[in-house]
């Protein structure tokens, strides 16, 4: 039971390091399964990675 509490902790937390990563150039999917490897690595890669560059479209036009 305890095995199973600690996976549900380990996976909110890749999550939340998921959530970081989506506005990095690394991604959702590498920044959580890199978490999910090592939550501390995961999020050292994901804090060094360079953020996205973001390309405003104006919809109006």
């Amino acid at each position: 039971m305890e095995r199973l509490f600690f996976l549900c902790i380990a996976v909110a937390l890749a999550y939340g390091v998921g959530c970081m990563g989506r506005k990095r150039k690394i991604g959702f999917g590498w920044a959580f399964f890199l978490a999910l490897i090592n939550v501390i690595l995961g999020l050292i890669v994901v804090l060094c990675s360079k953020k996205k560059d973001v390309d405003f479209v104006d919809v109006d036009k």
